[in-house]
């Protein structure tokens, strides 16, 4: 993975920060910049892969790009055309772990994200370096028992990701409302919203995608949101080896 982030000027923001202070010098992030119009539409977990496949052509029915959190037990290589379909229509993959537990221990990072990677690699059948991570549950989910997120920050970081990219709009039950909420977010900054791959999200985004074009919205992905180029590929693919897999990793950002 290439280094393509900001430096941080505080790693670990004080608690009653966290929600506030969310940009890209900071580890977790919930929106985009400040006075722009596009937003990121996200879609976690892909356990019901057929609601991934009709979103992917609802972007390219309107034209629009968005960015996928699988988990890696959904990344099998018989599904290798559907996803390159997916990446073709200019939308991006993240990472939500291999398995959707909280990533709040070393060794649950360590593999959670290079299994992850590497089962990618091979459902593609070259290396896609990905840039963002999701962790199952939201940014409570990495804290240790103690209520501290410090270690998994750091371990999250020696794996190559230099922020969880958090929401601001979770999903809605109904289109208008989710509508609403986009708006009221996206007069200050460009928001990210949450969707999941299953019928009723699929269903409110049919009517949303339209309904966000016509308020003037562009719906991005999460690199395009904040202004890097795609991911990097290259022919050889990640392997994991646990047993000999040391921080940092070579590779690492």
């Amino acid at each position: 993975m290439t280094a393509v982030f900001l430096a941080f000027a505080c790693l670990w923001p004080a608690a009653a920060d966290t929600e506030a202070k969310t940009g890209l010098e900071y580890f977790r992030v919930r929106h985009g910049p400040d006075g722009t119009k596009k937003i990121a539409i996200t879609m976690d977990d892909c356990n019901e892969l057929e609601y991934v496949w009709k979103t992917v052509e609802l972007c390219e029915q309107y034209g629009i790009t968005m960015t996928f959190f699988p988990c890696g037990v959904n990344l099998h290589e018989e599904d290798r055309e559907n996803w390159q379909k997916l990446l073709d229509a200019g939308c991006e993959i993240g990472s939500h772990s291999m398995w959707h537990v909280n990533l709040n221990t070393t060794e649950r990072i360590k593999d959670g994200l290079n299994k992850f990677q590497e089962a990618l690699d091979q459902t593609l059948g070259y290396h896609y370096a990905t840039r963002w991570m999701r962790p199952p549950g939201g940014g409570g989910a990495l804290e240790d028992k103690n209520g501290s997120e410090r270690n998994a920050v750091t371990r999250i970081k020696q794996c190559g990701y230099d922020h969880a990219l958090l929401w601001d709009v979770s999903y809605m039950k109904d289109a208008k409302g989710a509508l609403e909420k986009t708006l009221a977010q996206t007069k200050t900054h460009g928001a990210i919203l949450l969707f999941h791959a299953r019928s009723a999200d699929y269903k409110c985004l049919v009517d949303l995608i339209p309904m966000l074009l016509e308020a003037g919205l562009e719906p991005v992905t999460a690199s395009e949101l904040f202004g890097f180029d795609p991911p990097e590929t290259s022919e050889e693919l990640f392997v994991y080896d646990y047993k000999t897999y040391q921080y940092p990793r070579p590779d690492a950002r």
